[in-house]
Order: structure tokens, then sequence, then C-alpha cells
């Protein structure tokens, strides 16, 4: 479907996107973190952060250690739909879902765009989007209390 001029091909993305959710999955925030550029940018509803690497693991270590005490059980990618931009560049967007021990086998799914780049043969991902305030529909699912 995909094959980047740079030698990225479909099976390298689904590998990359593969190993990205097993690291999800089981909140390992190092093996996450090596999916991303050196800088990037995150987006939401909420707003854009630009950020580095070591920023993101910092972070990251504080939103597993949340996902844990809200009972993350597992991740895992629904579907997902790609879309080249360039010849170096290409849009991912993966429909998520997680499993929480208050939901049992029901997941709760969400969307997130991400834009990858080749890079030696490697890629990165540059930019991601959430396209759902992750609060708001963890509120709603009575995991964590309104922050009003």
């Amino acid at each position: 479907m995909v094959s980047l001029k740079n030698m990225l091909t479909n099976e390298q993305i689904d590998a990359f996107f593969a190993e990205f959710e097993n690291a999800f999955s089981s909140l390992d925030t190092k093996k996450s973190a090596e999916a991303y550029a050196d800088t990037f940018i995150s987006a939401g509803p909420k707003g854009t952060i630009a950020q580095g690497k070591q920023d993101l693991i910092n972070k990251s270590e504080q939103a597993a250690a949340f996902y844990r005490s809200v009972g993350q059980k597992r991740a895992e990618i629904i579907s997902k739909q790609q879309m080249p931009i360039t010849d170096e560049y290409l849009m991912v967007t993966v429909h998520w879902g997680v499993y929480f021990e208050k939901n049992g086998d029901t997941p709760v799914e969400f969307d997130v765009t991400y834009v990858i780049q080749e890079n030696s043969g490697q890629p990165k991902i540059i930019l991601f989007i959430t396209h759902q305030d992750e609060q708001e529909a963890m509120q709603k699912l009575g995991l964590i209390q309104n922050q009003a």
C-alpha cells in the first residue's frame, strides 16, 4: 500500500506500530520513547506542546503510574490507516482500545494521528495529535473524579 522512497515498507511500519503497541500496553515508557524523534510535537484538544525525548520519558513515567493506579490492563491497536505525505513523511491514524479493570472486556476507544518521519530506515514519531480529551473521557467512565 504505502512505501516511502527512503526504503520504509508497510512491513516496517507494521513492525514499528506492533512494538509501539506492546510498549504502550505494558506501560514500558523507555521502549515507547524509542518511537519518538529527539524533538517532537504533541497536540490535542487542549493545545500543543513541543518537547524533547527526556521530557517525554519523565511525563510518560508519571502517566504510566497513573494508568496503573486506575487499573489499565492492556492496550491494543484496533485499526490504523496510513497516508503518505511526502517521500519522507507518513501520517498514520490509529484507533486504540485500552482495557481497564473497571470496564472488563469493554475497551475505552480513542484515536491518535501520528506523523512519522523516515530517518535512515528508522521511523520516528515527530508529531502526534490526540483526537479526544483523555481526562474528560476518564471522568465519564468514572476512572477519575471530576476536577472542577
